[in-house]
């Protein structure tokens, strides 16, 4: 694979690091600004925010350096997301095996996938616009639901105890 050089390991080194890091920020540093970047609690949608900044970050880079097109990074970007959201919620609140080693594989596999599908996305530049405007979009749910979280499973703390089983709604 000729994009699986230097600068694409170290930025996915450097942004699996951000992502880890990303965690702990509003512990260390609790503020409005912090929120937004980093998550505020143990919810599934929180752990979002560890791989979404950290995935557009590493995008924006590659891509102004010429190492991947937009639509294809844009495109994992949000199935990552998706994925982290859907695989988050089944492990923690399905199957009730949201241990720590099963979140942090699941991080790992995604963040890996962020940087892998760029390289293997048959996406063509055409769906940038509506690439651009579903990050955007994402983005602002991210901002939204930060302030005011809907009171479904995905947004409960699931370090409480039993908060992944109580009803969705």
């Amino acid at each position: 694979m000729k994009n699986l050089d230097r600068p694409l390991l170290l930025s996915f080194f450097v942004a699996l690091t951000l992502g880890c890091g990303l965690h702990f920020l509003f512990s260390l540093w609790p503020s409005i600004l912090t929120e937004f970047i980093a998550p505020v609690n143990e919810s599934v949608w929180e752990h979002l925010k560890a791989v979404f900044w950290p995935l557009l970050l590493a995008g924006a880079y590659l891509t102004g350096a010429g190492r991947w097109q937009t639509a294809p990074w844009l495109s994992s970007l949000l199935l990552c997301c998706g994925l982290l959201l859907l695989a988050g919620w089944y492990l923690n609140c399905v199957a009730g095996a949201g241990s720590l080693g099963v979140n942090l594989a699941l991080y790992f596999v995604t963040m890996g996938l962020g940087f892998f599908l760029p390289a293997v996305l048959p996406v063509g530049e055409r769906w940038d616009g509506l690439l651009t405007g579903a990050v955007i979009l994402l983005t602002g749910l991210i901002v939204c639901w930060t302030i005011q979280p809907p009171g479904t499973v995905l947004f409960r703390d699931l370090s409480l105890v039993d908060a992944a089983y109580l009803p969705v709604w």
